[in-house]
């Protein structure tokens, strides 16, 4: 009986290489390393779905805004804003009028006891470099 089996390394969510068994089990069975052949064809967008490091909210206790870059879309993509203070309430969006509707925001939530304010991102890959999402938030009242 012959069996095959690919085993995937990962690390950290990433791809770390591929193990290919080939063989019945026994002690002649011969393994040979597909990291090159695994990293080509198995290669994952790991920025789509993971968090990069926070974007800064620029401003005051009371007051800050962020801008979030949205050129060249995005893919479910995690983005976390790093507030300037504990007690901020929802943010005000604002971004050119031609991209109104080019973007979605979903899964939005305060974490790290309200330092942080992360969200899921979706954008239309033709938006251009330089356009970006500006996000102000402000202290509840």
């Amino acid at each position: 009986m012959t069996r095959n089996r690919i085993v995937t390394l990962a690390a950290t969510g990433l791809i770390g290489g591929a193990l290919v068994l080939a063989g019945c089990g026994s002690s002649s069975d011969t393994a040979s390393t597909a990291s090159d052949t695994a990293a080509t064809t198995a290669t994952t967008d790991t920025t789509a779905t993971t968090a990069s490091a926070p974007i800064p909210c620029i401003g005051a206790e009371e007051a800050c805004t962020a801008k979030v870059p949205l050129g060249g879309g995005a893919s479910a993509r995690t983005v976390q804003i790093e507030l300037t203070g504990t007690n901020m309430g929802e943010p005000k969006t604002t971004v050119e009028a031609e991209y109104e509707g080019a973007y979605d925001i979903s899964d939005a939530k305060f974490t790290t006891g309200g330092s942080i304010y992360e969200f899921t991102l979706d954008a239309v890959e033709s938006i251009p470099e330089g356009v970006n999402l500006e996000m102000t938030f402000a202290q509840k009242k």
